[in-house]
Formats: C-alpha cells, structure tokens, sequence
C-alpha cells in the first residue's frame, strides 16, 4: 500500500540538502575564488577548490535538486501511485551526500594518501547513488518510454546520464588519487562539466519543460513527432560530444568533429524545445496568486533560448576552424545555463508545482515581488558570469564580474531557502489543521450515531 504522506514529501530531504550545499558549498565558492584571485591566490589548490565548486554546484545544488523533484514527479508522468522500490530514494539521498562530502574534502588535499582514498570513496559512493536512482527511475518511467513519451525518455536519459558522469569521475578521480594529484586533467573536467550540465540537468529541464510550460502558457503540448525529435537530438547529441570528449582523453586528439556535431544537436534540442514552450504568450493557465512567478518563467526561458543560441553558433564557428571550441568559451555558455536557466527554474518552478509552496498560497498570497526579484538578480548574474566573459573581459574586470555573480546567486538561493523552510513549516501546519478537522468531522459523526 502507498504511504500517502511520504510520497508528499519525498522531495524534501533532497531540496534541503541540494540548498545547504549550494549556500555553504557551491555558490560561496562561486564568491570567494574570485576574490582570491584578486588577491593573487591563484595555485593548485585554488584550481582543485575551482573544481570542487563545479562539482557542488551541479551534483551537490542542481543535480540533487533534480533527483528530489524527479521523485517527485516521475510517478505522474509514468502514470503511477508513486515511485517503485519505496524506501530506496533515502539511500540515493544518503549515497550522494557521501560522494559529495568525499569529493569536496578529499580532492583538494588528494596528494595525501587518505585523503586520496577519501576522494575515490566519495566517487564509489556517487556512482552506487546514481545506479540505483537511474534503478528507479526506469522502474517507474519505463511503460511510459515504451510508449516514447519524451518526459519519461528525456527523464530516463538525465538518469542515464548521471550515471555516466559518476563512472567517468570514479575513473578519473582514481587515477587521481593513485598519482597524489590534487588536479583533474583539462581534458577529463571538460567532459564531466559537459556530460553534467547538458547530460543531467538539460534533459531533467527538457522533460519537466515540454509537459509543463505548454500549460502555464495555454499552448497545447507538442506532439509525439516533435517531441521525440528534440529528444533524440538532446540525448544523441551529448552522446556524440561525450564519446568525441572521452576519445580525446583515451586516445589523445583532437576530436573537434564528434564534439562540434555533438554540440550542435544540443543546442538545435535547446531551440526545438523552445517552440513548443510558447514563453511569449501571457502565463493563462497560472492562478492569479501563481502570475507573478511568470516574471521568473519568462527569463528562464530566456536564457535557455540564449544557450541554444550560443551552442549552434559557436559550434559552427568551431566547425569552421576546424577545431573544438575552446574551455573558456564553453565554460561562459555553461554558466548562462548554470545561473540562467537551472537555477532560475528551480526557483520558480519549485514555487509554482511544490506542495509546499501550494498550501502555502491557500493561507497568505505571495509577496508579488519574488518573480520580478529571482528574475533580475539571476539574470544579472548570468549576464556577468557569462555573456560578460564571452565579450572577452580580462583582467581584474573579469574577476570583479564573477565575484559580483557568485554573490548574487548566492543571495537568490539564500532567499530562496528561507521561502522554502517557511513554507514547509506552513505546510505541515496546515496539514494538522487537515487531519485534526478531519478526527473532529470523524467524531461528531460517530457520536450522531
């Protein structure tokens, strides 16, 4: 039988522990590394705490973030009561969390010997967490990817594509430990944000999208044959750039063909995806309380229809010169993505689809300031974490721009923690008020009797 009361609130364990990392881990790093190098700290160990911050950022902020939502999510779109294996999301939460904590002390300090052992446990860890949600995740979607639903397929990718980046990082994260490194190779951290970002989060971000911009949006959901194009064109290409990537490692190289192809499907998936969202249509099918979180929709939206942009154009450029487009280029597109769309869409989408925030509304209207407010200050930090590195901005001026971005996500998050945590408190106390209305109701009927 279904307990009812935790399929409400699977979710939340995940979204508490993907905030605290983001808070305390992945976006105070996003800050301070700047800062550093302003300073003039700009060693080893700076570069390895440059990869622990991407690493917390997309595993420890998003990725976790996704998970939960997806638990949350997957049984609807799978046409289910609730997840299958009940009781197994707490050791996918449990695992990575371990893999996280192993990565982010272990990798920084690796020439240590235990430490060393600390990081390729943490990687053990992450990659069990990834295997047995990818488990559940087919369990619950797989009648519905029989059917090629592009949610259930894109879902079902995404979880595909943790794995992917959890065995490529055990691999590459021990042989790390065995030389007493404390660096990631250029070539390996390049493949993993790559697999992360448009491997994990895009289709997590593609499948909720398609089914449920349309409705926010009054548009009619796109149909098979165009949802499952974008779909094999999200999944077929960052398969292409990921295998191009992992060649280049292996084999050494340059596998500018398999990554710029790869690349390019992905961005034509971003725009595809786009059409069918219809975000310059008023938000019709929102409730009037729901209607300023469009002030958050939109820019998201926005910036994802920027990145698909960005991924074509300088995928044919690459193509041109005959070359695969350079780290620092896609490392400006990933933060467009990263700021822009992922973490503008958590804040609004959570707002507008989360229990929590729902029972929330039935007591107090929201502040009509949050949509406008998440809106402008990811956005700005988007523009100053990206576009502003792709204009070509050296110098102090660089660093400047990402220590003002890392701020402002930061203080986004931060605000948005403290809008959740008040609203699962609401939450839960409009729950008793259900119940103990319901045990009342309960006996006045039974004394009636």
């Amino acid at each position: 039988m279904v307990n009812e009361k935790s399929q409400d609130s699977i979710h939340v364990p995940f979204i508490v522990a993907s905030l605290l990392f983001g808070v305390l881990g992945g976006f105070s790093l996003a800050f301070s590394l700047p800062v550093e190098a302003l300073a003039g700290s700009f060693d080893a160990s700076w570069v390895a705490h440059a990869q622990v911050h991407g690493h917390l950022q997309v595993v420890g902020f998003a990725a976790l973030f996704v998970v939960g939502m997806a638990f949350k999510l997957a049984p609807r779109f799978g046409g289910r009561r609730a997840m299958s294996l009940p009781g197994a999301e707490r050791w996918v939460l449990w695992l990575l969390v371990a893999g996280l904590l192993g990565r982010s002390f272990g990798q920084p300090l690796a020439e240590i010997p235990a430490l060393g052992v600390l990081t390729v446990a943490g990687a053990v860890a992450e990659a069990a967490g990834a295997a047995l949600f990818l488990a559940i995740m087919w369990s619950t979607l797989s009648t519905a990817a029989r059917e090629r639903q592009p949610s259930a397929l894109l879902l079902i990718g995404a979880a595909v594509g943790f794995v992917g980046q959890a065995v490529l990082g055990l691999w590459w994260l021990s042989d790390l430990a065995l030389d007493g490194r404390e660096i990631l190779g250029g070539r390996e951290n390049a493949v993993l944000l790559h697999l992360q970002f448009f491997g994990v989060l895009l289709p997590a971000i593609l499948g909720v999208g398609m089914r449920s911009f349309p409705t926010f949006f009054g548009r009619k959901p796109p149909g098979p044959l165009s949802g499952n194009l974008v779909t094999l064109a999200a999944l077929g290409g960052i398969t292409i750039w990921t295998a191009g990537g992992v060649l280049g490692v292996v084999r050494g190289g340059d596998w500018w063909a398999w990554t710029v192809l790869g690349q390019a499907l992905v961005g034509a998936a971003v725009l595809g995806a786009i059409a069918s969202f219809g975000p310059w249509r008023r938000p019709s099918r929102l409730a009037a309380a729901s209607k300023g979180l469009a002030w958050s929709l939109h820019p998201a939206v926005l910036w994802l229809a920027v990145t698909g942009v960005l991924l074509v154009v300088t995928a044919l450029q690459s193509a041109a010169s005959r070359e695969a487009t350079g780290f620092a280029t896609l490392d400006a597109v990933r933060h467009v993505f990263g700021v822009g769309v992922v973490t503008l869409a958590i804040v609004a989408m959570a707002q507008l689809i989360l229990p929590e925030f729902a029972s929330e509304r039935l007591v107090r209207k929201p502040g009509n300031w949050r949509g406008p407010f998440f809106g402008a200050v990811l956005s700005l930090a988007a523009v100053l974490r990206g576009i502003v590195l792709l204009a070509g901005v050296e110098g102090d001026a660089r660093w400047w721009a990402m220590a003002v971005a890392g701020a402002l996500g930061w203080a986004a998050v931060a605000v948005f923690s403290v809008l959740f945590w008040r609203a699962v408190r609401s939450h839960r106390a409009y729950l008793d008020r259900t119940a103990r209305a319901r045990t009342n109701q309960l006996t006045l009927a039974e004394d009636r009797n």
